[in-house]
């Protein structure tokens, strides 16, 4: 750890050269100055140190003149004022122009109440590493991207949840959002804030899937310093930062059991003690949770708490996957269009009406956020046969080369085009209480083998096929790993190299579900 700078400001030699002995014997790094002149010069020349002992009684520019020159030309710098006397006026003084302490120095050196001195140095580099927390906690402060709202809300179910949004935003309930993964649920929740009367204060965004159980604890509610190993300095937490703002716990479903019972007397009682303090520090804070798990299961099945779940569960919001809200996915593509355009410095070429139209089939499965990754990549490639191709490798396209055409005209089907979607194969879920089994997926080998005939119907397709093959071998390679693991879906994730969200998808899409679900 890099050790603390400190500069002495003193014009005397015996006793600046006495501090600086000492304090190097303490580790900290130090400088010295005659004046407060000589200290100005220097910041201007070299990097700020973290805390300056400032003589008060100095000739020509006095120590009360130096710090008001300090606190304009650098304001964050952390001064303790020194005085061989204790005059009540200098010190109103020097609080009231931002010294952080004032120490009384003795007459003899040798009798400095170095322990007073030590304290006063420690408390103000403390300060420096918390006001240094907060600048980085700020800089992760989550604003809507570009400073512009996307065009949803056009369709009738978006439409719905806006409603929702205009009618509990300005209350400070809490509220649960909930929808697949990708579907916009963190624009809900800035929505909300955006619309409260909080909206001048911190929106802070926490994920609780993203840091392990033993750090999302001092992540939410900071620690002292010497908490745990590696505890080096004081932290405030989220729950801290975001006062008389919004916090948004994303990801809920995935917070261990333990900290949801730190977390529902939060709720109740709206203080808290950092890790490693027993002093409560008492927070105005409005919380908005989100995920995409189905919390009333997880009840059932003992790993979510019920009585945080109706804490959070006042309001509850759904948000819809992007497949029941296809009247919103041009408008979104022309949305995300003109601002990576914008973004990459790329024309922002309008996409073709079969690429419109693939946009339109597709199922979307990774949601909006899928879509927003597509644009962005049409617009830095400029090549629609980059997209299209992509779109088909997802197994929902026709092939583009060669074979009929991409869609079926409107007088060979029954069914309008443009209000046709190709969904992927699902597999019927398990009946209610049967052992957990895994249906088999249409015959791909006798729809290959056996002879076209009228009362049949075509044979498949090879693309068709294939997609098949592979969604049957996904699911033995996933009920393998979940049986291995005794339907730890962690582990299993972790063996078969995806994420815990992905596994979750393609159990989804493979139809396999747990014996108890």
């Amino acid at each position: 750890m890099t050790p603390a700078r400190i500069a002495i400001v003193d014009d005397d030699p015996a006793f600046s050269q006495y501090l600086s002995t000492l304090l190097t014997s303490r580790g900290y790094d130090v400088t010295s100055h005659r004046s407060g002149t000589e200290l100005l010069r220097a910041l201007e020349a070299n990097r700020a140190p973290d805390v300056v002992l400032l003589d008060v009684l100095m000739p020509g520019m006095d120590g009360l003149e130096t710090l008001r020159m300090l606190r304009t030309n650098h304001p964050g710098l952390q001064v303790i004022m020194l005085s061989g006397t204790q005059v009540p006026a200098t010190i109103v003084d020097a609080v009231r122009l931002g010294a952080v302490d004032y120490v009384v120095k003795p007459d003899d050196p040798e009798g400095l109440g170095e322990a007073a001195l030590e304290a006063a140095i420690r408390n103000a580099v403390e300060k420096l590493s918390l006001t240094s927390e907060v600048q980085r906690l700020r800089a992760q402060v989550v604003d809507a991207p570009d400073g512009a709202q996307p065009c949803w809300g056009s369709g009738a179910e978006m439409r719905r949840v806006l409603t929702m949004v205009e009618r509990v935003a300005d209350s400070d309930v809490s509220v649960l959002i909930t929808g697949e993964s990708g579907v916009g649920k963190e624009v809900i929740a800035h929505e909300l804030h955006r619309r409260s009367p909080r909206r001048t204060k911190p929106f802070v965004k926490v994920n609780c899937a993203a840091l392990p159980a033993e750090l999302l604890e001092s992540e939410l509610f900071g620690h002292e310093r010497g908490a745990f190993t590696g505890a080096q300095s004081s932290r405030i937490g989220k729950f801290e930062f975001a006062n008389e703002g919004t916090i948004m716990l994303d990801e809920i479903g995935e917070m261990p059991l333990a900290l949801q019972a730190k977390l529902l007397h939060v709720l109740q009682d709206r203080h808290f003690t950092r890790l490693g303090s027993n002093r409560p520090v008492s927070i105005d804070v409005r919380v908005i949770a989100a995920t995409n798990r189905d919390l009333e299961q997880m009840i059932r099945a003992g790993t979510f708490r019920e009585d945080l779940y109706y804490r959070l569960q006042v309001i509850e919001i759904r948000v819809p996957p992007l497949r029941e809200r296809r009247d919103e996915i041009i408008p979104l593509v022309e949305f995300f269009l003109q601002r990576y355009a914008a973004r990459y410095g790329r024309p922002a070429a309008r996409p073709s009406a079969r690429l419109r139209e693939a946009f339109l089939n597709y199922p979307w499965p990774g949601n909006v956020r899928e879509l927003e990754n597509v644009i962005k990549r049409y617009v830095i490639l400029q090549d629609e046969s980059l997209v299209l191709d992509e779109l088909q490798r997802a197994r929902v396209l026709e092939p583009l080369v060669g074979g009929p055409p991409l869609y079926a005209s409107a007088e060979s089907s029954a069914v309008p085009t443009h209000n046709h979607v190709a969904p992927p194969y699902h597999a019927p879920a398990p009946p209610v209480g049967a052992p957990a089994a895994v249906a088999p997926p249409p015959a791909a080998a006798s729809a290959a083998s056996e002879p076209a005939n009228d009362e049949a119907g075509p044979p498949a397709r090879l693309p068709e096929l294939a997609r098949r093959a592979a969604l049957e071998a996904e699911r033995d390679a996933i009920q393998q790993a979940l049986d291995h693991f005794r339907w730890n879906r962690r582990k299993a994730a972790q063996q078969l190299g995806v994420s815990y969200k992905t596994l979750l998808n393609k159990m989804k899409e493979c139809g396999i579900s747990a014996p108890n679900e």
